[in-house]
């Protein structure tokens, strides 16, 4: 579905990602691993059409690099930005109706896929009207969730989903994304947090200073030594 070739990224004299070759297939979560400042969201970012990048970035076949990030979005590739970047003075009700603002949708088929997003994430029921800048960080990023899936992805890019949250919160969290991996969306999910990445994910890739160093089965991976040494503790 997605397939990488020789991608790089500079920031001046920064060469922030460096041939970076990585593929994912139709109905597989892969992770990529690294610590902060690795080059992960530059990566996600370079595949939103966000920055400018050399080297190939095809998409079902087709080559989305240089495309519009709007563009990109129609193409069926949506991500959940780090920091969550909700709508902080919408209700949790219109952050969900933003999701859907590239589709053409009726009513009764909106409220309908808003109250699967409610079965998904029971708390945003709760808080329907609230505004989503009052909400606890682990409920805006169950709100940044929802309301890309609102868009209908084809390709859910997840970057840092577990920043910043406690540790119950994020197990909840990654529970829910194996749950929406389960029904055969595809992810791609971007972490610091490798334990929980590697626990849904099929393969991973483990990024150093804008370079893949190693990539294998998620099983694969959580066995390796210097895997287990540098970010499973």
């Amino acid at each position: 579905m997605l397939q990488i070739d020789k991608l790089n990224v500079s920031y001046g004299s920064i060469h922030a990602v460096r041939s970076l070759s990585l593929e994912v297939q139709k109905g597989e979560a892969v992770a990529l691993i690294g610590a902060n400042g690795a080059g992960k969201t530059t990566t996600v970012n370079a595949i939103s059409g966000v920055i400018p990048s050399k080297g190939s970035i095809r998409y079902e076949g087709k080559e989305i690099n240089g495309m519009a990030p709007h563009k990109v979005v129609k193409e069926g590739i949506i991500m959940v930005p780090e920091g969550r970047r909700i709508f902080p003075k919408l209700s949790v009700v219109n952050n969900l109706i933003m999701g859907a603002y590239a589709r053409k949708v009726s009513k009764k088929d909106l409220h309908q896929e808003i109250e699967k997003i409610y079965e998904l994430f029971p708390r945003l029921a709760e808080r329907r009207q609230q505004m989503a800048g009052t909400l606890s960080g682990g409920e805006q990023q169950m709100l940044a969730i929802g309301r890309a899936l609102m868009g209908k992805p084809k390709l859910l890019i997840l970057d840092e989903p577990s920043m910043g949250l406690a540790p119950i919160v994020v197990k909840s969290i990654f529970s829910t994304i194996n749950q929406i991996k389960q029904e055969g969306l595809t992810i791609l999910l971007i972490e610091q947090n490798a334990t929980m990445a590697l626990s849904v994910a099929d393969r991973g890739y483990i990024l150093e200073n804008g370079e893949i160093h190693f990539q294998d089965s998620a099983t694969n991976l959580r066995e390796k030594d210097v895997v287990k040494k540098a970010y499973l503790g």
